[in-house]
């Protein structure tokens, strides 16, 4: 065949084959209908959606809806101010949602500040903000506790890890010596007298913390120890959304000791004592079945939550409305906490000029707390005697088999049908009767609710008018039964009535708040102003009795009426507080900004000539970016530089202690007692407030495209006119006199980077950092230039406040060497509780002069990070903390060990009479003296969240199923021997004795699944 005939056949073989095809290869025009929400299932109206690589687009109604006709396998590119845009690929004719999540750009969040908001590139005080992006799914029972490690500056300390309890938060230091050391609490614009544990943090939108005194002056006297705002979700424009946040999973205690059994003793006796064992030794092998004292005190905890609320509204009507219940089983035995809430916020806007907010949170808690702590329950059992009475124990001691073993039926003192050799260590009860004999509940209700007005004179002038409640009843039923007491058991059911009590206390807190905000809110030109000016009034009347009984006749009617009453009281407290308020925001040309404010507050805990405190802030901003002369495409793209200065109060003080107080006393007259009053300390009417002055100087940028952000703060507070009971001599008819002395000093450094390390369509990966130093220091005390505080007069330790060095520090005797048992190998685990002290001024005597300084309990650093990453429809989160530097006065050992202390013991008449002399308690030297720093991995979060498809076939706007744990991993530090470096549960109100640990509560690792839901 011809060649060119061929290729011309072919040529039009083609051609054909062309034409014929050509509808099946032309792009289809298909129709796309949808609707733009964001992740709580709001509406987004005037969402743009436009094709990609074309000038085609459309843009959403105000239902959030959209249609557009696009050709098959072209893609949408979806867009809305503030939120991360989403890209479709169209293949059909479909109906779909789009949910777009919120963009994170910390220059241009909103923030909170008190009494108003504000743009996070116009602020000029320290402000910190947090989401609530995950807070929800992290396994804790506490909003406070899930805020571990996610601020700078913010401490949040775990002091008592049981079921429901509240942990300690520090905002840049301790600032007091009497006074209260708790950060202010603020929900929804109510100044609460109470913590956080009726927060649902499934209500929580966002959590701002006011640091520095130019952001919390607006607070006044209430705002020295910080201020923590929280915000409330609130419904959107859109039709109803049901959300619904369900957890659950189990915790179990993260450490356990080793409390050697009565074999392992016996092992390490004969090692020591040319392999002879004591009397008491052999005695105890009769009856030995290993016991773990952690397995009757500690369980496998647990925990569930359940969240369902409905939001959604129209623009004159907007509603947000949930429910929660929250279990909580703690992992000590009879441990348990219950907690039952709502939320109602109705926001109504008839017109422009009119709006109205209402909001009520009522909640319900229940705890089941133990009285005896760790410690006290751990150290009663013995590791070689059974909880319930075996047959020979019962041939011994005369107990019923099956009866509750206590160690003094192994004493002829207390037991005379026990005929052996004394082996009771302890005449406590074990553990098991402390914990399940004894009940100890404390059920809370608490009611806050709020109503305001807004009209708007104009679009620049408003006044809002609030009036709300905080309603708080508490009530703690406390029973004992006859068995649960270390009086002798065996003499009887009189003496077993005898040691049965019990008590019932009730408190009652109404506090009352009425505010007038008036504000001025005006943009001209290149002026940006904003005026507040108010009045506030704030009244707390809080109401509290307490009954108590003994010789209750059964153990089955714990009433207080089946006893013999033997002691009733009652008390009635109120306070007053009366505030005005300004503060005015200025920007020129959103490059220079400046604030200045002031709060004068007028409180009734104070003498009547020093009722009134001012309390004034300034503070400037330079948005350096914004000159003309700045290249915005340079390396730091967004810069801002500010300082500020301001004054805040601490009125935290009680109530009365300006006033003259009497106690009753029983006085004889002639052959009479009769009842008379004693005064327990003078009046000062010059008693007035603790004043706090900050400085503050801040740095806040980004970089490279905003892909990357930094804020540094460096900070120095000083407290001034610190509260002190000044002791009087007691001939003069009183104790003393509550007056003002001292001053403290907090400065240091904060830094908070955050990151965009990958930010694509399919993978996301964010990571969010923050590092913090305080340095604190007395400035004066008065006339005194130390104080020496004691803590526990039976185990002797020590705390020193001295001018000059931290407020807090551990005072006692430098360590030496231990002393050896000597011959004392009863009972198990036994420990000298002294050492050998050493003389550190080389008088060869061992006494006060030769106490030092041991360590200080506030570390020297703290930091945290968090990590976000997001693949398709996975995402993984996790926190991590660290604590450095600081130490802490464990006790726990001096339990845990059985110490012998008798001086007449050979362990003490074998040593030199030089060293005899050298000798204290452990208590009073460093032994004590642990290292608290830690670094723990305080949540991890995994989650898978169904894509568009499912979803539609569910009729949802949105799941996730995730899994949640806290305290995966917990590093504690060398030398640390206890079971909660952050334990420190004793003198919690007293700053001056800060650090001190005795039988707290462990750190627990905890598991939970969930799932987030919106229909």
């Amino acid at each position: 065949m011809n060649s060119k005939v061929y290729l011309r056949g072919m040529l039009l073989l083609v051609i054909s084959c062309f034409l014929i095809l050509k509808p099946a290869f032309s792009q289809t025009k298909v129709t796309v209908q949808g609707i733009v929400k964001d992740e709580q299932g709001g509406i987004l109206p005037g969402a743009s959606v436009t094709v990609a690589d074309s000038k085609q687009g459309t843009v959403a109604d105000d239902k959030g809806a959209f249609s557009i006709s696009v050709d098959a396998g072209k893609n949408l590119l979806i867009n809305y101010l503030g939120y991360q845009p989403k890209t479709y690929t169209v293949s059909k004719n479909e109906t779909i949602t789009i949910v777009l999540a919120a963009q994170e750009n910390t220059m241009n969040t909103v923030v909170v500040i008190g009494y108003g908001t504000q743009k996070k590139s116009s602020v000029t005080g320290s402000v910190a903000r947090l989401s609530n992006d995950n807070l929800n799914q992290i396994p804790v029972s506490r909003a406070d506790q899930a805020l571990a490690g996610k601020l700078a500056g913010v401490q949040i300390q775990t002091t008592d890890a049981t079921a429901g309890a509240a942990p300690v938060i520090r905002i840049r230091g301790a600032a007091s010596i009497t006074a209260g050391t708790n950060p202010l609490i603020v929900i929804d614009g109510y100044p609460v007298p109470t913590d956080l544990s009726s927060v649902d943090m499934n209500n929580v939108e966002s959590i701002e913390v006011l640091k520095d005194a130019a952001s919390a002056a607006i607070y006044g006297s209430r705002g020295a120890n910080g201020v923590i705002l929280i915000t409330s979700k609130s419904g959107k424009n859109g039709k109803t959304v049901v959300g619904l946040n369900t957890s659950a999973g189990f915790k179990e205690v993260y450490r356990r000791l080793d409390f050697p059994t009565l074999s392992q003793w016996s092992e390490h006796v004969k090692s020591v004592n040319n392999g002879v064992l004591s009397p008491e030794l052999l005695a105890a092998q009769k009856f030995d079945v290993p016991t773990d004292p952690q397995d009757m005190v500690f369980r496998n905890g647990s925990f569930q939550n359940a969240q369902v609320n409905v939001s959604g509204g129209t623009e004159k009507v907007k509603y947000y409305v949930s429910g929660e219940a929250l279990f909580d089983k703690g992992v000590i035995a009879t441990n348990n906490y219950k907690r039952y809430g709502g939320q109602a916020n109705i926001d109504i806007t008839p017109n422009k000029k009119w709006k109205i907010g209402l909001s009520i949170t009522p909640s319900y808690t229940l705890q089941d707390a133990p009285v005896y702590k760790v410690h006290d329950l751990l150290r009663s059992f013995a590791t070689w005697l059974p909880l319930y009475a075996t047959q020979n124990i019962s041939d011994a001691t005369g107990l019923p088999v099956g009866n509750i073993v206590h160690q003094r039926a192994f004493d002829p003192a207390t037991n005379p049908r026990y005929k052996g050799i004394n082996l009771s260590a302890t005449a406590n009860n074990n553990g098991y009767t402390n914990l399940y004999g004894i009940n100890n509940r404390i059920s809370t209700s608490k009611t806050l609710a709020n109503a305001n007005v807004q009209y708007n004179f104009s679009e620049a002038l408003s006044l809002k008018v609030s009036g709300g409640a905080f309603i708080s009843n508490s009530r703690n039923d406390f029973f004992q039964k006859s068995w649960a007491t270390r009086d002798p058991f065996l003499q009887g059911a009189a003496v077993a009535q005898a040691s049965t009590k019990g008590s019932l206390a009730n408190s009652e807190t109404i506090d009352l708040l009425n505010e007038n905000i008036l504000n001025y809110t005006k943009s001209f030109g290149k002026h940006d102003l904003n005026v507040i000016a108010g009045f506030t009034a704030q009244t707390t009347k809080i109401t509290s009795s307490s009954a108590s009984a003994t010789n209750f006749s059964t153990d089955e009617i714990p009433t207080l009426n089946a006893g013999t009453m033997s002691s009733l009281t009652s008390n009635i407290e109120k306070s007053a507080l009366a505030s005005v308020l300004f503060r005015a925001n200025y920007a020129y040309d959103n490059k220079y900004l400046v604030s200045i404010g002031s709060r004068w507050d007028g409180s009734s805990r104070f003498g009547a000539d020093n009722r009134w405190g001012y309390f004034p802030s300034a503070s400037i901003g330079w948005r350096v970016s914004n000159e003309n002369f700045y290249d915005r495409d340079a390396f730091v793209n967004d810069l801002k530089i500010r300082t500020s200065y301001g004054a805040t109060g601490n009125n935290n003080i009680g109530n009365y202690r300006a006033f003259a107080n009497v106690s009753p006393v029983g006085a004889i007259l002639g052959d009479a007692t009769s009842l008379g009053f004693n005064s327990s300390f003078y009046d000062n009417p010059d008693l007035g407030w603790e004043r706090s002055f900050s400085l503050n100087a801040g740095v806040d940028m980004a970089f490279l495209k905003n892909r990357f952000t930094l804020t540094i703060d460096a900070y120095r507070s000083t407290t001034k006119d610190l509260l002190f009971f000044l002791p009087i001599n007691t001939i003069t008819g009183s104790n003393g006199v509550w007056t003002n002395v001292g001053e403290v000093q907090n400065q240091g450094l904060e830094i908070e980077l955050g990151a965009k390390i990958i930010d694509n369509e399919s993978f996301k990966w964010s990571l969010s950092a923050n590092a913090a130093t305080n340095k604190n220091k007395v400035k004066a005390l008065g006339n005194s230039s130390s104080i020496i505080s004691i803590g526990d007069p039976k185990r002797l330790n020590y705390f020193l406040a001295q001018v000059g060095q931290p407020l807090v520090q551990f005072y006692g005797y430098e360590y030496d060497s231990d002393i050896e048992v000597a011959g004392n190998y009863w009972p198990t685990n036994v420990h000298s509780d002294r050492i050998i002290a050493r003389d550190m001024n080389g008088d060869g005597v061992v006494n006060e002069q030769d106490r030092v300084v041991l360590g200080q309990p506030t570390p020297k650093f703290t930091w945290g990070l968090t990590s976000n990453l997001k693949y398709k429809d996975f995402d993984l989160s996790f926190v991590l903390q660290g604590s450095h530097g600081a130490s802490v006065f464990n006790a726990d050992p001096n339990y845990y060990e059985t110490q012998f202390s008798a001086t007449g013991t050979s362990a003490y008449l074998n040593l030199p009479k030089d060293i005899q002399a050298k000798t204290k308690y452990k208590t009073e030297s460093r032994y004590s003296i642990e290292d608290a720093s830690f670094i723990a991995l305080r949540s991890l979060n995994l989650g898978y969240t169904l894509n568009a498809k499912w979803l539609s076939a569910i009729k949802a706007s949105n799941l996730r199923i995730y899994a949640s744990a806290a305290n995966l991993w917990y590093k504690f530090a060398k030398g640390y021997s206890s079971y909660n470096p952050e334990g420190v549960n004793e003198y919690t109100d007293d700053p001056l004795k800060n650090g001190y640990q005795r039988g707290s509560a462990p750190i627990t690792r905890n598991i939970t699944f969930g799932i987030n839901a919106n229909f």
